[in-house]
């Protein structure tokens, strides 16, 4: 159900944008009296149908938002199979969304990182970001005791970097100066590389992205330095950069929206089969003193479509207050939702639990000793142990149903798999080195085995328990293959189903715009704009639309079928049946199989009154072939006539094909052709230009299929190359290294040597061998020239289609075609078209 919603919306946003391609970006900018709110109204639309298009093709995505050093970097890392595997930077207060696209893979082995594809932000995405990050700024400004900056002041990068310094050095602010040194890095880095990189894209090896996004540290004493020690500008980039090289991607880096990256991984580390397609979002972690308000700003974007939401909490810390501002920060950017339903939990650093403040492990000791004999409850565990108790509580807050919350040791489930196979690797030499460090896991390894008694103790008194069951998993593998089932689990259960409701709330944003552009239309014609169209200008306006969408469906089908002739049989089966008819008809078949007695072929010579009857100076070739030269003459002739019978299918089906998609078209070619002298085609050049005549003579040309055919057919027949029978002829054949070719056991000279007793099978596999080589090279030949003609038209109609639309935009030459004068009064198309696109429905 989910799914074909989908498809509808897709559709929809589709359609729009088609109409959309048709009107001028900006209108107000053709008429005086078109007003400017139509411009904004026309890009608020678009992006609402690009948006629905967007998340309608989109798979599910599970965003990962942690508390800074919360260990999300090395969860992810145990969940794709290879504890390093993503590149990050150390630097808290820079980080970026990255998107982690899973790709199976056969068999057990290690994780293998694909492609990567750094993503820029696009002009409208910079100023965004510039707003967020000033009212940031705005909000420490008044902290610090200063006025706040009037944002519309602050339009240009240089008003910008002004404010920045003035502000600086009226306080030293700590927190006031580690936004204003990121807006100082952000906003230079624009200067130096927005004009050339902003909305673009860039494919990097693994290397180039383990280095250029590791970046350097900035000095936290930021109190005691001076605005001129903040990094300075770069220098600009004349035009984009053909590549990203490390030390780029470093220094442009603040103006990155997201990295995606390809992650083969083997279905024996994580079988997603039992899932629909998803994408893991790994946010910036969040909650550092001077965590990045750009990261900040990209978290809160990206995680308005995210669909499912893994919430990692430090286990080492329990109780911080930053997972709750993660949380009412995450409300905020999804207001009217109950974000309880999305959220997975997982409680990161389980190993690390502090439990040094309650006596540390003894408790749990005497708990494990207590329950050998006596029953153990939940109630019980928590008394003695607070603070697992506060760490649960935590996890409580965020989800309303206790088996989405896991806990978690990413370490202790990369040793499990690193324990699984010596050649599959668990992370880099460096990561597997201190894994097999001496006493590097022996604490963590210790409690997983004290945590997993105290499971056991919990599920033999309630087979149910919450508890015992994610103490459990915990002890199995630091409980990361649960949360790879609770995450394929949501995903197909809740997932989908949230997608279709984000798609649902775009499609109905799209239909709010329409609402919008129809009352902006509405107030236009109240104000004298005329209301209607002459029929003439109308149905020339439909027959150009009709036409355009006729070759766009026509283009996109083409190669999904071959040539087919006028039964719908494919040329080259037609092809392959003529040969093989011709071939099984041969004169020296019938011969040799007449001269079979037994399977053996023996040879006579005519004598007597036959040999007077029909003795005719050889003028027909009746002699038995007796080596492969006999056939090649016959074979040549073949192969030269059924080629050309091909060229003469491959026409014939051109015409049809082209007669087929005149009879589509035949409405519109009628009413065109009926209506537009060809001979006016100087006049239109001299009244509005070259551009405008070439449009009229390709509406004319274009409109009839049928004129195409000889120049189609004219193109193809320049480029033919003939087949040389003499190349393809599969048998043994005289040249000049050899004197002769394949000599067979029954003819004369093999006299008194050893002969094969079954001829006639070996005649069959002759024919056969024959056959088989001249149908796999005129089959072949067919094949190459349907390409061919699926190229031609192609060509013809990328000529045709970009025609059609351009002169749908000739609002003075369209009504000049429909009335034969220009009128200022009539409606012009594209305000035609925008009305139409204010009635468009799902």
């Amino acid at each position: 159900m989910e799914t074909e919603q989908l498809e509808r919306y897709k559709k929809y946003g589709e359609f729009i944008l088609q109409k959309l391609d048709s009107v001028p970006e900006y209108p107000s900018k053709q008429e005086d009296w078109v007003p400017a709110s139509l411009d904004e109204s026309l890009f608020r639309l678009r992006e609402a149908a690009e948006k629905t298009v967007e998340l309608a093709t989109s798979p599910v995505k599970i965003g990962v938002m942690g508390e800074f050093s919360s260990g999300k970097t090395l969860l992810l890392g145990s969940l794709i199979g290879y504890a390093d595997a993503l590149p990050v930077s150390e630097n808290p207060t820079t980080g970026n969304v990255t998107a982690i696209h899973i790709i199976p893979q056969d068999g057990f082995a290690t994780t293998q990182l694909g492609n990567f594809t750094v993503e820029y932000l696009s002009h409208e995405g910079v100023s965004d970001c510039l707003r967020f990050m000033i009212g940031e700024a705005n909000r420490r400004t008044v902290a610090a005791g200063l006025l706040p900056a009037l944002v519309t002041k602050l339009k240009e990068p240089k008003d910008i970097l002004n404010w920045c310094e003035e502000t600086w050095k009226n306080s030293n602010n700590l927190e006031l100066r580690y936004i204003l040194r990121e807006l100082v890095i952000f906003v230079r880095a624009y200067q130096a590389y927005g004009e050339v990189m902003c909305g673009g894209s860039y494919q990097i090896d693994a290397t180039t992205a383990r280095e250029g996004l590791k970046l350097v540290e900035q000095p936290m004493a930021i109190q005691t330095i001076s605005f001129d020690d903040l990094p300075p500008a770069h220098i600009k980039l004349p035009s984009p950069p053909q590549r990203l090289p490390a030390k780029l991607l470093q220094n442009s880096f603040p103006l990155i929206r997201r990295v995606d990256i390809d992650v083969k991984i083997s279905r024996e580390i994580w079988d997603v089969n039992g899932a629909s397609e998803f994408i893991l979002l790994d946010f910036p972690g969040l909650g550092a003193a001077n965590s990045g308000a750009r990261d900040t700003f990209l978290s809160l974007r990206e995680l308005a479509e995210v669909q499912t939401i893994l919430v990692l909490l430090n286990g080492k810390s329990p109780g911080s207050d930053r997972a709750n501002k993660i949380f009412t920060m995450m409300q905020q950017q999804r207001p009217g939702q109950d974000l309880k339903d999305l959220i997975l939990v997982g409680v990161g650093r389980f190993d690390q639990l502090p439990l040094d403040s309650e006596g540390g492990e003894r408790e749990l000791d005497q708990l494990i000793q207590d329950s050998i004999d006596n029953p153990l409850r939940e109630s019980q565990v928590f008394q003695k142990l607070k603070v697992l108790q506060t760490t649960l509580d935590a996890a409580n807050a965020f989800t309303s149903q206790k088996d989405r919350i896991v806990l978690l040791s990413p370490l202790l489930g990369l040793a499990d798999l690193a324990k699984r196979s010596t050649s599959v690797k668990a992370g880099s030499p460096e990561f597997l080195a201190n894994l097999d460090y001496p006493d590097y896991l022996d604490r963590s390894k210790r409690l997983q085995d004290k945590w997993g008694q105290l499971s056991e103790n919990l599920l033999a008194t309630d087979a149910r328990n919450y508890l015992g069951r994610q103490l459990g998993y915990f002890a199995q593998d630091g409980g990361i293959s649960k949360l790879r089932e609770l995450i394929q689990k949501h995903v197909a259960n809740h997932g989908l189903k949230q997608l279709h409701e984000d798609t649902k709330r775009a499609a109905d944003n799209v239909r709010q715009q329409q609402d919008n552009l129809k009352n902006i239309l509405d107030e236009m014609q109240e104000q004298g704009m005329p209301t209607a169209d002459s029929p003439a200008l109308l149905e020339l306006r439909a027959a150009i639309e009709n036409l355009d969408k006729t070759y766009r469906n026509f283009q996109k089908d083409l190669g999904k079928e071959p040539l087919k002739d006028r039964r719908g049989i494919g040329v080259s089966d037609v092809v392959k049946d003529e040969l093989t008819y011709r071939i099984l008809n041969w004169n020296q078949w019938t011969l040799l199989f007449n001269k079979a007695n037994n399977g053996t072929i023996s040879l006579t010579e005519s004598k007597g009154a036959a040999g007077k009857l029909f003795d005719r100076g050889n003028r027909v070739n009746t002699a038995i072939p007796t080596k492969s030269d006999d056939f090649y003459p016959t074979f040549a002739k073949t192969v030269q006539e059924v080629e050309e019978f091909a060229r003469d299918r491959i026409r014939q089906a051109i015409g049809d094909l082209l007669s087929k998609l005149s009879n589509i078209v035949a409405r519109e070619r009628d009413y065109l052709q009926a209506n537009l002298n060809p001979e006016i085609e100087a006049e239109i050049e001299a009244k509005f230009g070259i551009e405008e005549a070439e449009l009229f003579y390709k509406l004319l040309l274009g409109c009839d299929p049928n004129k195409w055919q000889e120049a189609i057919i004219s193109e193809i027949e320049s480029r033919e190359k003939n087949i040389v029978a003499e190349v393809i002829f599969p048998l043994a054949h005289q040249d000049e290294k050899h004197n002769v070719g394949q000599i067979f056991d029954w003819a004369p000279e093999r006299n008194g040597l050893t002969k094969s007793n079954n001829h006639q099978l070996f005649v069959l596999r002759l024919r056969d061998e024959i056959t088989a080589s001249a149908s796999l090279h005129l089959v072949q030949y067919v094949s190459e020239v349907n390409q061919q003609v699926n190229g031609e038209l192609a060509g013809v109609l990328d000529q045709i289609i970009p025609s059609l639309q351009n002169l749908s935009k000739k609002e003075e030459l369209l009504r000049y075609l429909a009335a034969g004068e220009s009128s200022q009064l009539a409606i012009p198309t594209w305000l035609q078209i925008l009305s139409d696109v204010s009635e468009i429905n799902y």
